[in-house]
């Protein structure tokens, strides 16, 4: 039995968001604009998605603040490191 293949893509921007009965239409771009996506999502599952999509992504900035913070001390280390020499 053949698995299916997931198709991962990676969302940069949402350029227009609409509705029709039952159904949120998103689409996007990547980062490139000739990545374009259209995504229909059924509204129901969508609003029951909304507060773990939420925490989700405070969680994903505050990981990514994190990862800035440790990049620019190490940077820092590095410069004081060098001016020792």
């Amino acid at each position: 039995m053949e698995r299916n293949k997931i198709k991962e893509e990676f969302i940069l921007r949402t350029t227009e968001l609409y509705s029709s009965a039952g159904i949120v239409h998103i689409r996007s771009i990547g980062y490139d604009n000739s990545e374009e996506m259209h995504i229909e999502w059924d509204a129901k599952s969508l609003l029951e998605d909304i507060p773990s999509l939420y925490t989700m992504a405070k969680q994903a900035l505050k990981q990514d603040e994190e990862h800035e913070y440790k990049k620019y001390l190490k940077f820092i280390d590095e410069i004081n490191n060098d001016l020792k020499k």
